[in-house]
């Protein structure tokens, strides 16, 4: 199979895929930049998303860039990722939840190659945060017997194209670095209505923002000792501020009446640490734990009771992998996995965290040398009603493709000989 092939054929999935939508109310995407992705929906998703120290051949790792130099030699990964997730939502004071609302998008796009014996690079395209929410509420005027209705509606996020590079430095032991650049807009709508007063305001809220992250992290995968594999991975992150600007319009039956702007905006953004630990034997069961911490910059926030704190994550997982042996090398024929995780948000409400729990199941399989499948569930909750939040139960589902093949230059110029 022609490595041009195969790429054809996945940019045509590419564009077909990346017409799916969401409709998904997410009621915390409402603050700061919205919904941050900080879990790896793919393999090592299925295991309590503690990938920072690990290192499959077939399958991407995109937790920490170091694990790029397990790819073998001259060979070219695409990786495509996408996301399934049905939502139910409980508000203080109600009895009932709410009616499922359903997300299915594209998660991750990434094409990876390693073009020399220690050096390797990816690039890719991923969500880094999403916006989608709606609210329904009443307000009164300066007159306390006229009241009128108001509806919020927003959408958008935040996108992520990076770069990565690897090298292995000695046996043993590899360093990467990732490169990104964010961007994308945020867009909120306040209707405000009154039936017998004529009352039809539409307030338009057009936010942009772009900025830059850079991304180091590191691998230590000793030889094995008897029979036991150990690996250990540690990754730093640094952002600059995401900047921009915020437009408002102002319409009333549909038609504009006044416009504000550009106004100049920006969002701070932390610094993030993650070091993880993995053991397995030759057996293939294999046990895994992560940490993972976020500075944040104090800031304003868009509501009154919210405010950001320091955030952090734990995790664990344990793996079964049946490998066989050929020609001296260990090839995995499928795997199971199975995690749990937990993560306080950034986000302060009333002055208490907001906390969420999750477990994850999955597996996958190598399909032929040079098709790799995964799928995974998570089942989770977030947010507390006698906190007075909103609670949040979920399911989600991920299923993901990585092919692999020689890079086509190499086969027919024996280019890297």
């Amino acid at each position: 199979m022609k490595c041009k092939h195969l790429l054809l054929c996945w940019i045509m999935l590419d564009i077909s895929l990346s017409t799916s939508g969401q409709n998904v109310s997410s009621p915390y995407s409402i603050i700061g930049i919205g919904d941050i992705e900080t879990t790896d929906n793919g393999r090592f998703g299925a295991s309590g998303s503690t990938g920072v120290s690990r290192r499959e051949i077939g399958f991407y790792n995109f937790s920490n860039p170091a694990s790029l130099t397990v790819i073998p030699y001259k060979s070219v990964n695409y990786d495509i990722l996408i996301r399934g997730r049905n939502s139910k939502f409980k508000a203080p004071e109600t009895d009932t939840f709410t009616s499922t609302s359903k997300d299915f998008v594209v998660k991750r796009i990434a094409l990876s190659f390693k073009v020399t014996p220690k050096i390797a690079f990816s690039f890719g395209l991923k969500p880094f945060s999403s916006v989608n929410y709606q609210y329904t509420g009443g307000s009164s005027a300066n007159d306390q017997n006229i009241d009128y209705t108001r509806y919020i509606d927003g959408s958008g996020g935040i996108n992520q194209v990076y770069f990565s590079i690897a090298r292995e430095i000695s046996k043993g032991l590899s360093a990467g670095l990732t490169a990104s650049w964010l961007f994308g807009s945020l867009k909120r709508s306040t209707a405000y209505s009154n039936d017998a007063l004529g009352l039809d305001v539409v307030k338009k809220e057009y936010d942009f923002y772009a900025g830059a992250g850079l991304q180091g992290g590191i691998q230590y995968y000793p030889a094995s000792s008897g029979n036991w594999q150990q690996s250990a991975g540690l990754t730093a992150t640094v952002y600059n501020s995401l900047k921009g600007e915020r437009t408002i319009d102002y319409l009333e039956n549909n038609t504009a009446v006044k416009s504000l702007g550009p106004e100049k905006i920006q969002f701070r953004m932390p610094v993030s640490v993650v070091g993880g630990y993995r053991i397995a034997n030759k057996n293939g069961l294999g046990f895994q734990v992560q940490g993972s911490y976020h500075q944040w910059p104090k800031q304003q926030l868009n509501l009154n009771n919210a405010t950001i704190s320091n955030a952090f994550g734990l995790s664990t997982g344990i793996e079964y992998s049946k490998r066989t042996m050929i020609s001296g090398y260990a090839l995995e024929q499928y795997y199971l996995a199975c995690g749990f995780r937990f993560e306080q948000s950034y986000i302060r409400l009333n002055n208490n965290s907001l906390n969420e729990y999750a477990f994850t199941l999955g597996g996958g399989k190598n399909v032929s040398p040079v098709i790799s499948i995964n799928a995974g569930i998570e089942i989770g909750r977030r947010g507390q009603i006698s906190l007075k939040q909103i609670s949040e139960n979920y399911f989600q589902y991920s299923i993901g493709i990585t092919l692999k093949d020689i890079w086509y230059g190499t086969r027919n110029f024996r280019k890297y000989d």
